[in-house]
């Protein structure tokens, strides 16, 4: 059982450095640790939420949690 967490905390680990290194030019790093934390452990829920079911490319996924404000930073537009 632990390695079954240490393996899904690890991938979560790796897909949070991969969007910080390997996913372009990144000015404005995203450095809230509480933003990174909560990808780590839903890392499953966003990539389908985004990537399988969304219309987001893994990479802009990735580039997205590192560079442009984490998970939360959804861009929709305000109902009126």
């Amino acid at each position: 059982m632990r390695a079954l967490i240490t393996l899904y905390l690890t991938i979560g680990i790796v897909l949070l450095l991969l969007g910080f290194f390997a996913t372009g030019d990144c000015p404005d790093k995203n450095t809230d640790v509480v933003s990174d934390v909560v990808f780590v452990l839903g890392w499953p829920v966003y990539l389908y939420d985004d990537v399988v079911h969304g219309n987001l490319a893994a990479p802009e996924w990735l580039h997205r949690q590192a560079c442009e404000g984490g998970i939360g930073a959804k861009k929709t537009q305000a109902v009126r």
